[in-house]
């Protein structure tokens, strides 16, 4: 469960920082914890312990969205003025000594506006005035774990999270407004490996289901949200509006389809707030007028059965071509 493993990183990172013999990262940095949990009935054994392995737990019986849950946590950043500021998933578990390493890169980069995991084991620092667009391959900025904010540079961004939280994309929404208002941000980068174990995807309950299934259905929102973010984000900027789309596309126009059906299945009728179709249609509209090539993509995508194409060597020779392009 979502909990159990939020708590025993938890409880890893309080005895890895615990554990730390360098004096100067003792001296520099204290740490708070904070564990949000919501839309599961939890038993007054389970509620105390997550309050015994935090500092703080923030809980709702109801579910809320788990967009809705990350993005309070930057509401709650502007609340209690931390140095730095990382909301850490559920579904990422850390590695040994990756506290340590964090604390290190930290201090030694200490101008930093963000600290980014990477793929590609780079240790390098940037800078950079687009996250979509404007960084090294392999970066990490769409996955929530992935980024720790410099929270005196980065603060004032932090509001577009719960405003942004209806693309299911607030924490980019955060990144680019950094952008926007700093002009560029200072980048230090991370490798993955040396913070988290290979990351997974959870079914839930739906155990019998298969996770490309599960993910179709999951994550409709956030792939239509993508489009409908960025027209928000760039919505003064037609100019790079549409480019960033048509790069976006270039990755993705393959997958309209399998989202596509993910996005209108049905819903659970208890919770109608939760429905992508809304979103779905609406970015449709937005990529179908973002340009020639981006109306051919799109179609494209739409209207192909990819997913019974997908491993075939004339579709991935075409796939890869447009990726080029």
């Amino acid at each position: 469960m979502d909990y159990e493993r939020a708590r025993e990183n938890a409880l890893k990172i309080r005895n890895q920082f615990i554990g730390i013999q360098d004096s100067k990262i003792g001296e520099t940095f204290e740490l708070r914890i904070v564990i949000s949990v919501n839309g599961i009935e939890l038993s007054p054994t389970a509620i105390s312990r997550l309050v015994e392995s935090s500092d703080e737990l923030i809980y709702f019986s109801e579910p809320i969205g788990g967009d809705t849950n990350i993005n309070q946590g930057y509401i709650y950043a502007l609340k209690v003025n931390p140095d730095y500021f990382w909301i850490l998933s559920a579904n990422e578990l850390l590695v040994e000594g990756s506290i340590k390493y964090l604390l290190e890169v930290i201090q030694a980069n200490d101008k930093s506006d963000l600290y980014v995991s990477n793929s590609k084991n780079r240790t390098t620092s940037y800078q950079t005035s687009n996250v979509f667009i404007d960084i090294p391959s392999g970066s990490g900025y769409g996955l929530i774990s992935s980024v720790i904010y410099n929270y005196r540079s980065t603060h004032q961004s932090f509001s577009a999270g719960p405003r942004f939280a209806w693309t299911g994309w607030g924490q980019l929404a955060v990144l680019q407004n950094a952008c926007n208002t700093l002009g560029t941000i200072n980048v230090t980068e991370f490798p993955y490996e040396l913070i988290y174990e290979k990351p997974f995807t959870d079914v839930g309950s739906n155990s019998t289901e298969s996770e490309y299934e599960f993910v179709r259905e999951a994550y409709a929102h956030s792939f239509f949200g993508m489009v409908a973010l960025i027209f928000a984000i760039f919505a003064r900027d037609k100019k790079m509006r549409d480019r960033v789309l048509l790069d976006w596309l270039r990755k993705n126009w393959f997958k309209i389809h399998y989202f596509d059906l993910g996005a209108t299945r049905k819903i659970n009728a208890n919770y109608p707030q939760f429905d992508p179709i809304w979103i779905r249609r609406f970015s449709i509209i937005i990529l179908l007028s973002s340009g020639i090539l981006s109306f051919l993509l799109t179609g494209l995508g739409s209207l192909l059965n990819t997913e019974k194409l997908r491993k075939t060597p004339v579709f991935v020779s075409i796939k890869n071509y447009i990726y080029r392009k």
